[in-house]
């Protein structure tokens, strides 16, 4: 179960010790980051033009990936594919999230495939994703697509409020700390901090502004992009009102 060999198993032993479950959570983190890698690379316009040379990206229906021929292919194939990527490693998470229900406790002898035996789950993830390419196109894309977008909904909503709970936190702990001495230092450290974050959420919006809208189209853009800013300044002023306080 340690990895495929002896040598992963010494090298584990020089490495500061800590619970199976820890690690597995690095592991796993891992593997979901190696798989947002691979989905970023297949995007990138070089990658992505050189994916209809693989047989039966960009023939007709009864292809890989359903790509008619008078399309361009080369100018959406890297989405379809990054759609696959993310197929597989929903499959390949929900399937190890099912086979760990009801396990409270490493003791649990299904606790081994949680914690162990990460080159086979290495070669079952490889192994979904291969077969996830030759998953014929049809209601597949357009299927997935708005399991997509509610998915990355949930996921959004469930980032904003982690961020909006750290930031609190954050902010609580230094004011502490400014009450129990050196109020001037931690003040002046909450405003540097805070400028430097609306700074930066200033220079992201006009980013958005000049990489996604024009000046002559893009209204759906430019509305999005502007109801997000005056929420964000909704928000602020909200936030600091002394009811809300």
């Amino acid at each position: 179960s340690c990895l495929c060999g002896s040598a992963p198993c010494l090298l584990c032993g020089c490495c500061p010790s800590t619970k199976n479950s820890t690690i597995s959570r690095l592991l796993f983190t891992f593997f979901l980051f190696l798989g947002t890698l691979v989905s970023i690379i297949m995007i990138i316009p070089g990658v992505e033009k050189e994916l209809h040379k693989l047989p039966g990206f960009c023939e007709g229906s009864g292809s890989v990936l359903g790509v008619q021929g008078q399309l361009d292919c080369g100018s959406f194939l890297g989405h379809k594919a990054v759609y696959r990527m993310g197929f597989s490693m929903a499959t390949f998470f929900c399937l190890f999230a099912t086979l760990m229900v009801c396990v409270r406790s490493s003791r649990d002898p299904r606790a081994a495939l949680q914690n162990g035996f990460w080159f086979f789950k290495f070669l079952v993830l490889v192994g979904i994703t291969v077969g996830a390419f030759y998953i014929p196109d049809g209601a597949f894309t357009p299927v997935w697509f708005y399991f997509g977008v509610v998915g990355s909904f949930l996921f959004i909503l469930i980032q904003l409020v982690l961020l909006i709970d750290f930031a609190h936190s954050w902010s609580q702990q230094w004011l502490r700390r400014a009450g129990e001495g050196n109020a001037k230092g931690w003040y002046a450290a909450l405003c540097v901090v805070t400028f430097l974050l609306y700074a930066a959420s200033i220079a992201a919006l006009a980013l958005l502004y000049v990489y996604y809208t024009k000046p002559e189209g893009c209204t759906e853009g430019k509305v999005l992009i502007s109801i997000n800013l005056l929420l964000c300044l909704a928000v602020s002023v909200v936030s600091i009102l002394p009811r809300v306080q």
